[in-house]
């Protein structure tokens, strides 16, 4: 017999991640490591955000890509945690146990500082996730909206978004070394290597949200001529940002930084004016249809 009451897959994966950072910016408070106790709270207020927009299961998300969502968000979050505020061995350096050693580590920022690829692959993962996430977002924005945007189109799209939201980070990380002096993950190195793997995350997230979402099935092949003006908006904003990132990638995967001669504060002065162009260019774009609606009005 039916309950009466549909089961919404959305709610435990959001459930797990409110807990989970909540549990976790506890302990990290309690114990003095303040800067991932402040990254966690920070993870429990966009868990609640998240949850109240799917909370009543309307988007229809499934619940795998969440769970993977989730997993990516704890490898920061957690891998954070494992750190000591003294710079001292983490809270699992147990019987003489190295730094790097399962899940000992020591210094502020846990497993970022004793695993040199951790950082990549937080980068990597997270932006597979966000890429999923857009993917399956914007499916179900043009379904309700009656778009007939085809899922490559929308696969187009949700790549370009995810590789310059990981640009704009690294502009962020870029600021914060060069001006105001309180990050120190900045470095050419450092930087093009999470370019890179915000591109690859970004492709391989896109590939799994295309063939596992099922509401494409139902999505028209061909996309309807024009797009939708946030779709345009989107490619035309992102568009900037998608190329650097990728001339940027291949230029270290290729040529080992021979375009930018490995300068990181070059790196940044690309990244920055991608960033200044894509808004000039969104800003071209709203102001165009502007006139088009008074034209029309």
């Amino acid at each position: 017999m039916s309950s009466g009451k549909e089961r919404i897959p959305e709610r435990a994966p959001l459930l797990a991640w409110l807990v989970s950072c909540t549990v976790l910016a506890i302990w990290n408070f309690s114990r003095g490591l303040y800067l991932w106790a402040g990254y966690n709270l920070g993870g429990a207020v966009m868990a609640l955000l998240v949850i109240s927009f799917m909370w009543n299961g309307r988007m229809r998300m499934p619940a795998l890509p969440l769970w993977i969502a989730y997993t990516t968000t704890m490898l920061h979050f957690l891998g954070g945690s494992l750190g000591a505020p003294d710079r001292g061995p983490g809270p699992f350096c147990f019987e003489g146990m190295q730094p790097g050693e399962w899940l000992c580590a020591d210094g502020v920022n846990g497993m970022y500082h004793v695993h040199v690829w951790w950082d990549e692959l937080v980068h990597g993962t997270n932006s597979a996730a966000t890429a999923i996430g857009w993917s399956l977002a914007w499916r179900r924005v043009s379904n309700h909206n009656g778009w007939k945007i085809s899922p490559r189109v929308v696969a187009v799209i949700c790549f370009s978004l995810t590789v310059a939201i990981g640009v704009g980070y690294e502009v962020y990380e870029f600021f914060g070394k060069t001006v105001f002096l309180t990050i120190d993950q900045g470095g050419y190195l450092n930087t093009v290597s999470d370019l890179v793997s915000n591109l690859i995350g970004a492709g391989v997230g896109t590939l799994f949200a295309l063939f596992y979402d099922p509401l494409n099935a139902e999505a028209p092949s061909v996309s309807a001529t024009p797009l939708p003006w946030q779709a345009t908006l989107t490619l035309i904003a992102t568009l900037p940002l998608l190329i650097v990132g990728c001339l940027l990638s291949l230029d270290l995967m290729l040529l080992g930084g021979a375009l930018v001669d490995a300068d990181y504060d070059r790196v940044g002065d690309v990244m920055l004016a991608s960033m200044l162009l894509s808004l000039l260019l969104s800003a071209a774009r709203l102001a165009q249809r502007s006139r088009m609606k008074e034209r029309d009005a």
